[in-house]
C-alpha cells in the first residue's frame, strides 16, 4: 500500500514538473523574441501580432519561477526522498547564478571560460531583480509541494 501511495505522489509530482516547464517555455514562445532562447528555434514563430509585451513586462519572472520549481521536483524524483532539501536549494542557486551573470560587466564575462557559451548568454541577458525573488519562490514553491505530498503519504 505504501509503494502504491509513492508512486502515485511521484507520478503527480512529475505531471506538476512537466506542466512547469511546459508553461515555462509556453511563455517564453508567445512573449519573448524568436533569437532570446535557443530551443524557441524547435518552434514555429508566434504570430507576432499576437504577442504580449504587457504580458512579459509584468510577468518576465514566471519563466525563472517555473524552471526552478520543474527541474527542482524533477531532480528530487531522480535523486529520492533524502535529497530533496538539496535539489531544491540547487536549483535556486542554479538560477540566481544565471541570473547575477546577467548584471556582470562584458569585460568580467570574457574571462569566463567557452564553456555552455556562458558570454552570449550573460552580454545578451536581461538583469532583473525580480528573477532573484522568483528563484527563491520557485525553491521554496517545490520544497512546499514535496514536504505536503510526503505528509500526506504518512
Amino acid at each position: 500500500m505504501h509503494a502504491e501511495i509513492n508512486r502515485k505522489l511521484n507520478n503527480e509530482l512529475l505531471a506538476v514538473a512537466v506542466t512547469a516547464l511546459l508553461a515555462g517555455v509556453v511563455f517564453y514562445w508567445t512573449c519573448r523574441p524568436a533569437g532570446s532562447a535557443q530551443f524557441l528555434s524547435l518552434l514555429p514563430p508566434f504570430p507576432s501580432e499576437q504577442n504580449s509585451e504587457l504580458l512579459a513586462r509584468w510577468l518576465g519572472w514566471l519563466p525563472t519561477f517555473f524552471h526552478v520549481f520543474g527541474f527542482a521536483l524533477l531532480t528530487y524524483l531522480a535523486l529520492g526522498r533524502r535529497h530533496a532539501l538539496f535539489a531544491c536549494v540547487l536549483w535556486g542557486l542554479i538560477n540566481a547564478f544565471f541570473e547575477i551573470g546577467q548584471a556582470l560587466p562584458a569585460g568580467t564575462t570574457r574571462l569566463l571560460p567557452d564553456f555552455l557559451n556562458l558570454h552570449t548568454y550573460f552580454n545578451r541577458g536581461v538583469f532583473d531583480p525580480l528573477d532573484l525573488v522568483a528563484c527563491a519562490m520557485g525553491a521554496w514553491a517545490a520544497w512546499a509541494m514535496i514536504r505536503t505530498g510526503e505528509s500526506h503519504e504518512n
